[in-house]
C-alpha cells in the first residue's frame, strides 16, 4: 500500500491518494485530479465537511466515479454551502491564526456535494486485504470523523495536528461533543500510530 500527500492549496488543508494493485481510496478531495492516473477509484472518504477538505468531490466524482462514504452528519452539512463554510470561505480563511495563508484563491461560494453512502457512530469494511474502520469524532464538527488504516494509519482530518488544540470555535464546533465523545476517541488512538493529518505532514503518535 503506497500513501501520496496533495495540498488542496486552500488552507494547506491534506488531500491523500491510497493506492494499492491498481486501486485507489482518496480522502477529502481537492480540485486536483491528475493523480487518479489510470487507478481505480474504489472509495472517497471525508474526514468531515468543511469546504477545504470537500472542494474536490464534485470533480473526482465527475472523472472517476468513486463512491463517496462519510458520516451521515456530515452527508447533511456538504448539500449544504453555508454548513460546509464555501459561502463564507474567503472571510474564514481571514481569521485564520494558526496556519499561515497568503491569498486566497477563487472558490465556488455556492459549493455542495453529495454523499452515496452514510454511516453512523463507526462502520469498517475490508479493502485490498487492508481493514478499514471509520469512526465519528465529533467536536472540530458535527460530521467528523477519523479513518484507521489498518491499525497503524490514522488520518485524523482536523480532530488531531501535531501540538496543536482541536479548533472548537468554527460554525457547528462543539465543546460539549468534543467532551463526551471526541477527545475520548482521540485519546484511545495508540501511541505509535502514524498520522495523517487534515493539515501538515504526517507523524508517529508519542503521546496525546
Amino acid at each position: 500500500m503506497k500513501i501520496e500527500q496533495y495540498d488542496s492549496g486552500l488552507l494547506h488543508s491534506n488531500m491523500y491518494v491510497i493506492f494499492e494493485n491498481g486501486h485507489a481510496i482518496v480522502i477529502d478531495p481537492s480540485l486536483n485530479t491528475e493523480p487518479a492516473r489510470d487507478l481505480e477509484i474504489d472509495w472517497i472518504l471525508l474526514t468531515h465537511e468543511h469546504y477545504d477538505h470537500i472542494s474536490g468531490v464534485n470533480a473526482w466524482k465527475e472523472k472517476t466515479h468513486g463512491k463517496v462514504l462519510c458520516s451521515a452528519a456530515c452527508a447533511e452539512r456538504i448539500r449544504n454551502p453555508n454548513k460546509n463554510l464555501a459561502r463564507l470561505f474567503p472571510e474564514f480563511c481571514q481569521l485564520q491564526t494558526w496556519i499561515d495563508h497568503y491569498e486566497v484563491p477563487d472558490t465556488d461560494r455556492g459549493y455542495r456535494c453529495s454523499a452515496d453512502e452514510t454511516f453512523s457512530d463507526e462502520t469498517r469494511f475490508v479493502w485490498q486485504g487492508h481493514l478499514i474502520r471509520l469512526q465519528e469524532i465529533p467536536g472540530h464538527s458535527p460530521g467528523s470523523i477519523g479513518i484507521f488504516f489498518d491499525r497503524d494509519c490514522f488520518f485524523s482530518g482536523d480532530s488531531l495536528l501535531k501540538n496543536r488544540e482541536i479548533e472548537l470555535r468554527f460554525p457547528g464546533g462543539s465543546r460539549e461533543q468534543w467532551a463526551q465523545t471526541g477527545l475520548a476517541r482521540i485519546e484511545a488512538v495508540p501511541k505509535g500510530t502514524i498520522i495523517y493529518p487534515g493539515h501538515f505532514e504526517k507523524y508517529k503518535l508519542t503521546e496525546h
